[in-house]
């Protein structure tokens, strides 16, 4: 069983200058069961226009550490241009710290360092955004 696995919810982001954006400008939905990992973002660029990502990993969590290989990566940057496609990749790996209840980790397969306590989660890219999730029950 992965103490992780849950559907969450992303319910604000805090970008670097303090401004804060919730839904319906930003919404984010994440599941983590039966060994995936399915995350489906969807925001606006700084000029308004519609940004998206969607990604599959498969996913492993053991004692002390967590073990992602990218399944599909789907990413649409809001440039007009098309949208950038990465399909499979090898597993990667990254220490879990557990402390309490909590659980903390660098995610194996893109940036944010994710900090779950309870059914709170932080996924935090420096210098880019700190996003704010909940698991719903």
């Amino acid at each position: 069983m992965n103490d992780l696995d849950g559907t969450y919810r992303l319910v604000k982001r805090v970008l670097p200058d303090g401004k804060v954006q919730t839904p319906p400008t930003l919404q984010g939905w994440f599941n983590i069961q039966n060994g995936l990992e399915q995350t489906t973002l969807l925001w606006s660029t700084p000029d308004g226009k519609p940004a998206s990502l969607s990604q599959i990993d498969k996913i492993e969590v053991t004692e002390s550490e967590i073990i992602a290989t990218v399944v599909l990566i789907v990413l649409d940057e809001g440039s007009g241009n098309a949208p950038l496609y990465t399909f499979g990749g090898e597993a990667k790996r990254s220490p879990i710290i557990r402390q309490g209840g909590g659980v903390s980790y660098q995610h194996p397969t893109h940036p944010p360092f994710v900090v779950r306590e309870g059914d709170k989660l932080t996924a935090t890219q420096e210098g880019v955004f700190v996003d704010h999730w909940e698991r719903l029950k």
